[in-house]
């Protein structure tokens, strides 16, 4: 047996947060399975034979999220440890050395996928109803599992286990990974996928290219599926055959092309790259000394409030330096503007069953709320993981913490992540622009585009607030960013309206109302910034508590700007609450069935219809407001 790979995986299974993360997937698969409702055609069942690989292969995609978390721990942790300068060292040979590192980092990909797909069996197997078949067939689930889950895992880690032993550079792994995405988005459109149903029909001959190029399988799988009848989707599985097989064969030869490739690449052997830093280190430099005759000075220390407003703005200088000079970000906006923009243009086009819209700027700032909340939520939880443990990882936050404005850290993180939401709104709000004016639809609304900022930018700073303080709290990066995505899908996520019934505690969730070229976002505009300014307050409050906790001192500065903020979001929670009647589904049975014992006798009886009515409508554009007046 491999020892690089016993001793990777004896040390996985001696991890709890392994077994926590496994249970995370299953209790995430529980909700996909239970919760999704993606149609494929009417008459097919949800747990139908092709609807299962249906959704098998859509899972599968976040395989390429997987597998870029794992690489950047598994593959480069030789590197960030600087144990690679001692492998030569040691009695193992290239291929012992690679084929260890490859078997870990596909298994444990494979088994973060297998334990989602477990807990999508267990949660739409607890369903019940019409659109569900009542037997099982664990071939059925089995059957795509090994074709996309097993397959697609194959592939996505051999492409990232060439770039990263080719490269040894993190970055370009996000990159390849997110390329990967964006390429498999692009052959979808292509593959008279269900998914994108509003897209153009295609020619056979474009259909027969997107299965053949497709790197996950699934229009090889469309493909295949398109002869069959709806009762032969429930009944029967897609064959492993035709261009499906073809398509599987191509890219398990790709994939093993890859790794022979990184074999011959790969060396242990650092000499090579670093003989031209060592030619310049072994170069003698002239030093001279010249002797100093003033005095030596001392510096007056100050530590008042414009010091320390300083050491804020010093933290987050640094942050945004660190952030804007990564090709992460570039990568992240230009996966944030494709996914966007073909929402956009979907929007618009409407395919060919709907007429095309005009690219209003109301259009354009819908699209956006629709579409930019959950992804910039997933962006804030891995930035901030990423800012807060940066000085961990290298060893320098304990000089950090031995520093006086150590506690201004946190508040400079919050500054540098306010302000690349800024920056991710402002590039999604130009490329609204952009596309009014290739719509040739050059009237501007700017309140349109100021509703994504209110509706989806502050509700996410807020939230970058509250994970920052889960990452202060929490002594592991993993813990702490696993703890950081739960929360958010509890929050902020869809997920957030079923667990939190009081509408005034989702200060996180965002607002995806259509914007109306006659009176606006209406009074929703003013309602939501009620809630955000009582979430405003509340995380303000959260984060006194935390400064005690980390200080075990009250500054009573903060503690009277707290009282004050925090009693203006009350006031202002009252205002958003007023008028609001819970639902009570028990209570709205009684009632209806109390009106029906009430009002059943008159069932029978002649009952008035409206024949006539008149109505007066007052206009008033200045105002975005208008009056009816009817009679009948």
């Amino acid at each position: 047996m491999n020892a690089i790979f016993l001793f990777e995986f004896k040390r996985l299974v001696k991890r709890w947060t392994a077994y926590l993360i496994a249970l995370i997937l299953v209790l995430i698969g529980i909700f996909c399975g239970n919760q999704f409702n993606l149609t494929v055609g009417e008459g097919i069942f949800l747990n139908s034979p092709y609807t299962i690989g249906f959704m098998t292969g859509m899972l599968s995609l976040v395989v390429i999220f997987f597998a870029i978390i794992y690489a950047t721990q598994i593959l480069f942790k030789d590197w960030d440890s600087k144990f690679d300068i001692l492998i030569f060292s040691y009695p193992l040979s290239k291929r012992t050395y690679l084929q260890g590192k490859f078997l870990i980092f596909f298994l444990q990909t494979f088994l973060s996928f297998t334990f989602l797909m477990i807990g999508f069996v267990i949660g739409q197997n607890l369903r019940t109803g019409s659109e569900i078949q009542h037997y099982f067939n664990f071939w059925h689930y089995f059957y795509p599992l090994l074709i996309f889950g097993g397959i697609n895992c194959f592939v996505v880690c051999s492409f990232l286990f060439f770039i990263s032993f080719s490269t040894k550079k993190k970055l370009l792994v996000v990159i390849g990974g997110l390329f990967l995405y964006v390429l498999y988005m692009i052959i979808l459109v292509f593959s008279n996928s269900p998914f994108m149903a509003g897209s153009l029909p295609q020619s056979l001959e474009t259909q027969q290219l997107s299965a053949l190029i497709d790197p996950f399988g699934m229009s090889s799988y469309f493909f295949e599926a398109r002869i069959l009848s709806a009762q032969q989707k429930n009944e029967i599985i897609v064959p492993f055959s035709g261009y499906l097989l073809i398509n599987r064969i191509i890219f398990l030869i790709i994939s093993i092309l890859l790794l022979l490739l990184t074999y011959r690449l790969f060396s242990f052997s650092t000499f090579s790259q670093n003989k031209s830093k060592n030619k310049k280190k072994n170069q003698i430099t002239s030093v001279s000394f010249t002797h100093n005759l003033e005095q030596f000075t001392t510096t007056k220390s100050v530590f008042g409030i414009s010091a320390g407003i300083k050491s804020v703005l010093s933290f987050a200088k640094i942050d945004l330096i660190y952030l804007f000079k990564s090709i992460t970000i570039v990568a992240v906006s230009i996966l944030l503007l494709f996914f966007v923009g073909m929402e956009m243009y979907a929007e618009i086009e409407k395919g060919i069953r709907l007429p095309q819209k005009y690219a209003s700027s109301g259009l354009m700032s819908t699209t956006i709320s629709e579409n930019f909340h959950l992804f910039g939520m997933l962006i804030v939880i891995y930035f901030i993981n990423d800012l807060y443990w940066r000085s961990h990882s290298s060893g320098f936050s304990l000089i950090e913490k031995s520093t006086y404005f150590y506690k201004s850290k946190l508040s400079g993180h919050f500054i540098s992540i306010t302000i690349l939401l800024f920056f991710l709104t402002a590039i999604l709000i130009l490329e609204g622009l952009a596309f009014q004016l290739v719509y040739n639809y050059f009237h501007i609304e700017w309140n349109a585009y100021l509703g994504t900022i209110l509706f989806n930018t502050f509700p996410l700073i807020l939230f970058s607030a509250f994970m920052l303080l889960i990452n202060d709290n929490i002594k592991n990066r993993f813990v702490a960013l696993g703890i950081s995505v739960l929360a958010g899908f509890t929050f902020a996520g869809p997920v957030s309206k079923k667990i939190i019934s009081y509408p005034l505690l989702r200060i996180f969730s965002d607002y995806k109302g259509v914007y109306s070229d006659f009176s606006g976002y209406g009074i929703y505009a003013s309602a939501f910034a009620e809630r955000l300014v009582f979430g405003f307050g509340l995380i303000l409050f959260l984060w006194l508590i935390n400064v005690w906790i980390k200080t075990k001192k009250w500054d009573i500065k903060q503690i009277i700007f707290t009282i004050i903020i925090l009693s203006i979001g009350i006031f202002t929670g009252n205002l958003f609450m007023k008028g609001y009647i819970p639902q009570n589904e028990d209570e709205k049975i009684a009632q209806s069935v109390q009106y029906e014992k009430k009002f059943k006798h008159y069932e029978n009886l002649a009952q008035p219809t409206i024949t006539d009515v008149i109505t007066e409508i007052q206009l008033y554009p200045s105002e975005n407001s208008y009056k009816i007046n009817g009679n009948l």
